[in-house]
Parts: structure tokens; sequence; C-alpha cells
């Protein structure tokens, strides 16, 4: 027999069953086939096919899916028969996943279909309980009358009560001449695991595993063929073999290409793409055409009508050309593609390849067909209307996004397990701390019990500890829900639900239910629109520039040998810029000093997990250019730019041409089996490489260690195209900075609203900058940072709790006439109905100050104020309006105000520190003797300093131990600390950003103190 009713862990929370774990269960009990049917989704099928592929057992894809029929529901389990069968699963998936199904739905996309009663609870069974003969038998005769291909399931006979039930139905079917199978649903693999099933019920219900009202289904596993005999006809099993034998999907299953771009002049894509590109190459170069950029396009322009991508380019530029004439700023090109003769041209990039020696197999290599993939940044705030301008022109049916999971990762599976088995969040919250969070290492469950001591020594120490590991490793990577990929968007010249399903995710647009790896080989092309906070940011700096200076400035036309801009970027003043805000790279900008746009692509490459490893060579040889030593002489036009060291991809393939006279197609293909180690591919090709150097009079040896040396560095090799691409938004941002500092960091400000770690570390940047921060006005503060004289004043909503529906409120009564003192003021926002707290909070803020009253003086009388408010208030009609002259203004009990409680409360309700910076507070009350870290700028050897930690960095050390770097800070300057695992593991509770901290240690280098001892300041002392 057959299993036909089986889910998966796709069925989200509804089924432990991973889908490899599913096909391998199969096999192993010799099944010559296996269902997926997972409730209303498809979300499996593509990696349930390449299981069934590998272990050689027939796939039936299915789903499970409830129909409404007036106030009747019904449950049935849908096969696909063929592929006709499939494509009718795209669409009732795709439906059931906006609104619910109608049995005529189903009736209407049955071709193909194989059609089961689900035998859950439904009308079925209900009317089976109350022995209702004539109503069973009018809705069989119904299902029998519009489906093509029913059965009838007898399900669930390890139950007696339904198996006497099921005697019944069977009777019924039989006088019918409705055939019956056995039908046993498969939630779960092994019995035992009805416990997983029931952990992540609770987690989906947001419950505890003891809530008696949590639905468990019991006895849902993947029983053998004998356990089946015992509970079933022999007839009914046999039946499901027969129908497993009806399905038979053929690959490949329908697939679609890119929509055929439409252009105005009603000429094929071929020309009209050749013509944009004449036309943008001449606008390029300002009609003076090198005839090496001629030979270029053309050879370009072959390649990719050859490979049948005209329309994708044209697709590009169309959207490109869309966003430019709407005021949407586009980004100059990221990836690969910027190695593009024909982007160039097209306005797709703003690189030009040929100057910047950038190539175009490395984008588009002939000899491997692979899909092109121009990656295109828009501002965060407009990528909606670009996605609704795909929409309008190619069709709503024709778009989708692309969806993706989010899987039950360490930290949250432990932390779902824990609350569904009644644990307390304190409890949970003490073990998920010890896994350290390391960016771009993702930390599994059993690499935390395996590298990290802690965290092992708190799982082993007590049963219940045990119990939480070993249940969150059973379930650990399953997906918890949908989200959708942060950029994909997916165009196709079929309407999408012909070749992959689709899931209304969000409102945006619905997306394919299939990754994003499994797209292409239905035809489906990705593009990434990708939302970039930085252009955001750029395009209000641009636009508040010309608003009050009327200037116009062309971001891809600035000057590439700016003075100011080098001059920052090499005093690693890069807060704020794009990629290179890390202290890190910092670090390494100061010491390479650029002075050149190349320069500053080198650094942004080498700044690299692998690329690192080069650092000191490049600048070694960067310090001493006449200590390089080439291999050949061949090879210094292509090293030059990079003092000898090979840090590009490009520089690889370069290298391989020139010396080993292979094609760029070739070296590309060489460069990625480098990469990838793929030894058999470098072997063939070395071959070839050797056999080039040879023909034009290179030794052997030479040709040899030249190619060991690629080997050695295409490890690491970054991405000329994309490192160029990329450091030219880099350059915009550091101009802008350097050149338009105040427009900069109002920008700047007004991007991380809300984040109050973000606006403290950019605004006590701006204090070092000598701009001076003004606190929130009541008078002057809009919904955002307003350049005011020689400073920025802080908008309404940088205060914790006020937002526009507040603030509006304010903006609205401003609106009609200034506020003239304090009480009018007062009594003007009570009237508006502007709440006490956020009077409270205004005041801490300091947004009265102007009136000329301390902050304590106005709140400890804000009850008077607000009582002469009330009183002084005149509602008439419809209106309100304010008789001054019904109450003297009470005479308010002034108060001493002190500086540090001043700054407390302004920390409470910015989420930072404005007016004052704590460490001066306490360096003047306590800690005088203490060195500055502007003190110890220069000095090596022993430090002793008073900081405010701004961010704290976990690292596993080579022995597995964790050690911390933490950005510190006082009211001087910023630096690092370095904490190892003797003074991290006691002290990492306390190590948190906001955190003050008295740190003794060694500095051996600049920029970095090696703590040896930390001593945490209570600011309740000071209070």
């Amino acid at each position: 027999m057959i299993h036909l009713h089986t889910q998966s862990a796709y069925s989200l929370l509804h089924s432990p069953i991973r889908i490899e774990q599913l096909v391998l269960k199969a096999a192993s009990e010799h099944k010559s086939a296996v269902a997926l049917t997972d409730k209303d989704v498809l979300f499996g099928v593509p990696s349930f096919l390449r299981a069934c592929r590998a272990c050689h057992i027939k796939p039936i894809v299915g789903m499970e899916i409830e129909a409404k029929e007036n106030e009747e529901n019904f449950g049935f389990v849908l096969l696909a028969k063929n592929n006709t069968g499939l494509q009718s699963l795209y669409k009732l998936s795709t439906m059931a996943g906006s609104r619910p199904l109608a049995i005529q739905d189903i009736a209407e996309h049955q071709n193909g279909l194989i059609i089961l009663s689900a035998g859950i609870d439904d009308t079925i069974q209900a009317v089976l309980e109350q022995e209702d003969e004539q109503q069973l038998n009018r809705i069989l005769k119904q299902f029998k009358e519009i489906f093509d291909t029913f059965y009838i399931s007898i399900a669930m006979n390890d139950s007696r009560y339904r198996a006497r039930l099921n005697i019944l139905l069977k009777e019924c079917a039989a006088r019918l001449d409705i055939p019956t199978t056995a039908l046993s649903r498969v939630l779960y693999l092994n019995e035992e695991e009805v416990n997983d099933l029931k952990v992540l019920r609770a987690i989906d219900k947001q419950t505890s595993i003891e809530d008696p009202t949590l639905n468990v289904s019991y006895g849902r596993f993947f029983r053998t063929d004998e356990q089946m005999a015992s509970l079933y006809d022999a007839q009914d099993l046999e039946e499901s073999e027969r129908i497993a034998g009806m399905c038979s999907l053929t690959e490949p299953f329908e697939q679609s290409t890119l929509p055929s771009f439409e252009n105005k002049l009603g000429i094929d894509s071929r020309t009209y793409l050749i013509k944009l590109c004449k036309a943008g190459l001449h606008k390029r170069m300002n009609g003076q055409i090198d005839e090496a950029y001629v030979r270029r396009l053309e050879y370009e322009l072959e390649i990719i009508t050859r490979m049948g991508f005209t329309d994708y380019f044209l697709i590009v530029y169309d959207m490109i050309r869309y966003a430019r004439s709407h005021d949407i700023l586009v980004g100059p090109g990221r990836g690969s593609a910027a190695g593009s003769l024909v982007a160039y041209c097209l306005g797709i990039t703003h690189i030009d390849p040929i100057e910047n020696n950038l190539l175009f197999e490395r984008f588009l290599n002939p000899d491997r067909i692979s899909m092109p993939d121009i990656d295109t940044d828009f501002p965060d705030d407009r990528r909606e209307d670009i996605i609704r301008y795909l929409t309008e022109k190619y069709g709503h049916e024709h778009v989708s996004q692309i969806i993706a999971f989010s899987n039950l990762k360490a930290k949250q599976v432990l932390r779902d397990v824990g609350k569904a088995f009644g644990y307390p969040a304190r409890e949970i919250d003490q073990i998920t701390k010890l896994i350290p969070s390391i960016q771009g290492i993702p930390m599994t469950l059993r690499a935390a019990y395996e590298g990290v001591p802690a965290f092992r020594k708190l799982v082993n120490s007590h049963s219940k500890w045990q119990k939480l590991y070993e249940q969150s490793l059973r379930l650990e990577g399953l997906p918890r829900h949908t989200t959708v990929h942060a950029a994909g968007i997916v165009l196709s010249s079929r309407p999408i639900v012909e070749v992959c399903p689709l899931k209304n995710v969000d409102s945006l647009l619905e997306a394919c239910q299939y990754t994003m790896e499994n797209l292409e080989p239905l035809g489906l092309i990705k593009m990434d629109v990708l939302a970039l906070r930085n252009l955001t940011t750029i395009k209000r700096i641009l636009d508040n520039i010309k608003k009050d200076h009327g200037t116009q400035i062309d971001i891809f036309k600035i000057r590439k040998d700016d003075r100011k801009t080098y001059e920052l970027l090499s005093q690693g003043d890069t807060v704020g810029v794009f990629q290179f805000e890390g202290d890190g790279i910092k670090s390494l900008l100061k010491k390479v000093r650029p002075h050149t746009f190349a320069d500053i692509s080198v650094t942004l490459a080498l700044y690299r997990p692998g690329p690192m490893e080069n650092i000191p060579l490049y600048l070694r040889q960067r310090q001493d250019p006449q200590s390089i030593h080439y291999l050949h002489p061949a090879l210094k036009p292509i090293l030059q730019e990079t003092y000898g060291v090979m840090i590009y991809q490009e520089q690889i393939m370069q290298i391989a041409q020139v010396i080993g006279k292979m094609t760029l197609s070739q070296a590309d293909t060489l460069r990625k089996a480098m990469s990838k180690k793929k030894k058999d591919v470098m072997d063939s090709y070395r071959q070839t490489f050797i056999a080039g150097a040879l023909s034009q009079g290179i030794s052997e040896a030479v040709a040899q260690k030249i190619f060991a040396q690629m080997e050695q560095f295409a490890k690491y090799g970054f991405n000329k195209s994309h490192s160029y691409a990329y450091s030219s938004l880099a350059y915009i941002m550091a101009y802008l900075k350097a050149n338009f500092p105040l427009y900069f960091y109002q920008s700047l400000l007004d991007s991380v609203t809300g984040s109050a770690e973000k606006s403290a570390e950019y605004i006590f940047e701006c204090t070092k900058r000598k701009v001076n921060i003004l606190p929130v006005s009541i008078v002057h503060s809009t919904g955002s940072y307003e350049i005011e004289e020689n400073g920025l004043r802080m908008p309404f909503q940088a205060i914790k709790g006020i937002g526009k529906s507040i603030y509006s409120k304010i903006l609205s009564e401003r609106g009609k006439e200034p506020f003239k003192d304090l009480f009018e003021c007062m009594s003007r926002l009570q009237a508006a109905k502007v709440g006490e707290n956020t009077i409270l909070s205004l005041i801490d803020a300091g947004a009265f100050d102007e009136f000329g009253i301390n902050r304590i003086t106005l709140r400890e009388n804000l009850a008077q104020i607000r009582n002469y408010a009330s009183i002084v208030q005149v509602e008439e009609a419809d209106t309100i309006h304010f008789d001054f002259s019904l109450a003297s203004r009470p005479r308010l009990m002034r108060y001493e105000e002190k500086s540090f409680e001043r700054a407390q409360r302004e920390k409470s309700v910015y989420g930072f520190y404005l007016s004052e910076h704590p460490i001066r507070t306490l360096r003047i009350k306590r800690y005088g003797q203490v060195a500055t870290l502007a003190d110890i700028e220069d000095q090596l050897g022993y430090v002793r300093v008073l900081v405010r930690i701004v961010r704290v960095k976990p690292h596993k050390t080579k022995r597995g131990d964790m050690m911390a770097f933490v950005n510190i800070e006082d009211e001087t300057k910023t630096s690092e600390a370095v904490i190892m695992p003797r003074q991290y593991e006691p002290n990492k509770e306390a190590l948190k950003a906001g955190a003050l901290v008295l740190i003794e240690g060694r500095k051996e280098k600049e920029e970095s103190i090696l703590a040896n001892k930390l001593t945490f300041i209570d600011l309740d002392e000071f209070a």
C-alpha cells in the first residue's frame, strides 16, 4: 500500500517531518511511491522532487484542502495525475492563499486531479456520527457527479469509533458505486514523534503543551504495511496502489520566459537595444568615441542577443528610466553588472568598465550558460513605487515576489520550546544569552554545545535544560513562518500561476511559493529590486541643498579628485558613510590614506574575512613599491594598481588571459573553479595555462609559480566590478559629508530616528565636528531634523512615545499662530488633547527651555499650570477659545536643577545623553585624575580610562572561548577595548550598550585597549 495523505514541516507548525526524512522513510519501507500533501500549500514540492529522484522513488504531488458549500465544510486530498493536474494544484493553492475555497472552485480546476475525501473532522464526519444516511447519500452523490475522479477515503481505522463509522461510509459508497481507498493521515514518521507535534502545536498557538485545549493528533505516524493490513481491508489498501499507479509527473515541467519588451518604435528588441546602446555610448563619450568602446559594445551585444537576454536588459533599462523620470534616485549599480559596457551605455550602471578594467565575462560568460543578474538599488521609501510600475506595465498575473522562510534557529527554537514547556521567560533568557551572535557565522545548537563551554555546562547541569536542549535540537531548522525575499521580483511572459503556485504573504504583491533557487529551472527570472536606506539619505541631502540653495547636484558627475573627500577618508572620518562605518575599516582607511578612487575600491575589497590576510602584504608593498617582485614582467600592468597583490577576481582572469593565452570566458571558468576548489576543472585548465605560457616563451617553472599564486589568491579574490560600484556610492556619501556636513548629518539623523543607539552615535559624531545639536523645541521643532543657524534642531519624534499622531496636534496648533509664552502654550496644548505624559516628556527633553524656566520647576508645578489651563479654556458651540482674565497666572515654586538629574531625564526620553555627557559629570565629581581617550591617543602601555560602552561584539576564540570587542566613548572621542575570555565570562551580563565602566589595561596599539580590569559604575550613586 501507499500512504497518500502525508504532510511535512511545510504545513507550518502542523508537522515535524522533514522532506528528506519522509522520502528516506518511504524508501526504507520499500515503497514504490511517496506522496506529499501539505495543507493548502506546495512549498516543499521542489525539494520533494529532488529527494525522490535521489532515492529512485516515484513522487506523488498533492495537497490537503478545505472547501465550503453553504454552511458545510469538506476536506479533500487532491493528487496530481500528471503535469496538467500539477497546474491545477498551482491554481487551487494560489486561490486558497487569498480566500476560502468553494466546492465549485475545485470542480472548475479538477483537470488532471484525483480527488479523495480527506477523512478529517468535516461535514461528512458529522453526518456519519449522526448516522444520517440520507444526508450522506446526498453529499457523496453530489461529489460523484461533479468530480471526474473521486474516491471516498476510509481513514483513521486505528480508532474503534471511526472504524465503526467507516463501515456505514463503505456501504453508502458501494451503493453509489464510488470506489474507496485506505487513507492514513501521516503527520510524523514514528509513533513517539507525536511529542514533537505537540510542541509545534503549542508554539503555533502560543500556549503550553499542558493546555487541555491543544489539538494534537495521536496515531498519525507512518505505519508499515503490516500495521496497515491489520487495520484496513485488503481491497482498500490495494486501491491506494492503483491510485499511486495513476500518478505520473513528467519533467521538465511547464516553463516561462521573460515578458517581451514592447518599445515605442515598434521594432524588434535586438534592434531597439542596439539603437539605445549606440545613443547611450555617444552621450557617455560626448561624441568622442574610441574604437575600443565600439569593439567592446559590438562584442557584448552579440553575446547578449545570442544568449537571448535582450529583453532582460531592456526591462531593467525601462525600470530605471521610469525611476529617473519620476524623481526616484537610482544607485550607480552593484555586482558584476558594472563590468558591462551595455549596462553603462543604458544608464543601468555608472562605472566606465573599459577605463576601470572591468570584465564583461565576469558578468556574462558565454561558455557557462547562466542567467544575467542585475541588481538595482532604490531608496527604501520608493521601492514600492517601482514594483507598482512593473505590475502595471506587465500585469498583476505576470509579476510576483519570492517566498522565504523564517526557520527555527538556535535562539528562537529555545525560546519557543521553552515557552511551550512553561519555563519562565527569565529562565529561557538565561540559556539563550549563552549562545553568541557572531556576524556572518550561523550558530546552531550543536555548535553552541560543542563550542561554548558555558552553554554546555548549563545544559548538563539539570534535567530540565537537557530536556529543553534535546527537544529544541529535534525541531531546529524547521520552517516557522513565511516572509518574502528582501529584494527578489519575478517577471514572466505567462501568468506565473501556470508554472508556479503563488501565496499572498503581504499586501504588496503575491509571492512565488518556491524559494529563489527553485525558480530558474522554471524559466522564472529573478530581478533584485533593492531598498537601500543610504540612497534615501542621499536623496534627502540633495533635495534639501536644492531647496535652500537652488543647486542641483548630479551625484554621478561629481569630481573624483575632491581634496576634502580624500582628507575625510584618510582620517577615517566615515561615520554614516556607506560601507565604511566599522571601526576596522576606518582603521584600514587611516593606514591606506586613499588619494585616488582606485584606493577606495582596494580598501573596500581588502576588508573582507578572506582578503584581510593580504592587508599586511598590500600595505608593505604600497609603502615600498621597490620591494614588489613580479614573477613575470607581463604581470606588472595587471597588478600595478594593487601594488603587486592579486586582490580582484578580474586580475586572476586577466593573468589567465595574458600569461596562459586563455579566452576571458575560459579565464572566468578557471577563476570560479579556483574559488570553489574544483580540482578536476583546475587540473584541466592548468594544462591549457601552461601551454599558453610556453607558446610565448615563458618557462614552465615560472608558469607553474604564477598558476599556484593565482590559486592561492583566487580563494579570497573580490569582485572588482562590485567593489568599484559600491565604492562609487561610498565616495558620493563621503563627498557630501565633506562638502555639505550640515545637510549630511540632517539626513543621516532623520534616517535613524527611533534608534536611540544610532542616534547617539551620530549625535556624538556631530559634537566632534562642531555641529550644534539643539534639543526639541515646542516653538521650532517639526517632524524631522531642521537646519537652524549652524546646528540641527531635533524633531518631536526623537522623543520616545511621541509619534506623528501626537506631534501633528502640536504642529497644527502652532500653525494657527505662534506660541507666545509658557502659560498660553500649555493652555493651547491641553485644549488640543496633548496629554500630561507627553508634556512631561517634552519638559524632560528641553522643549520648553526657551520660556526661561528650568525643567525641574516645570515638572513640580505642572499640576498648577494644567489646572490654570483648564480654567481659562472656554468652550462655546463647536469652538474653543481662551479668556486669560478668568484666573491669575499661578506663582511657580522655583527649584534648583541638578545637571546630572537633568541629563538622566534626557536619557530617559531620548534614549541617549544630549546636553551633558555622563562621563564628563562623573569625571568632575569623582574621577578627575582619570585620563580621557583624547589624552591617551598617542600613549602606549598601562592606561586607565572612564568610558561609556557603545556596542559589544562577541567573538569566539580559536579555542572556542568567548571574548568581545567593545566600542567605547567618553566626552572626547571613541575607541575600542578588547575583553579577553578571562574578563568576558564574569562580566558578560554587565557588558551592555550604555553601561559606564572604568577600564584598566594596556594599550599596545593605536585605538585599542586590552582590558585587564573592569569596574562598572552605578549611576544611582550620583543621582
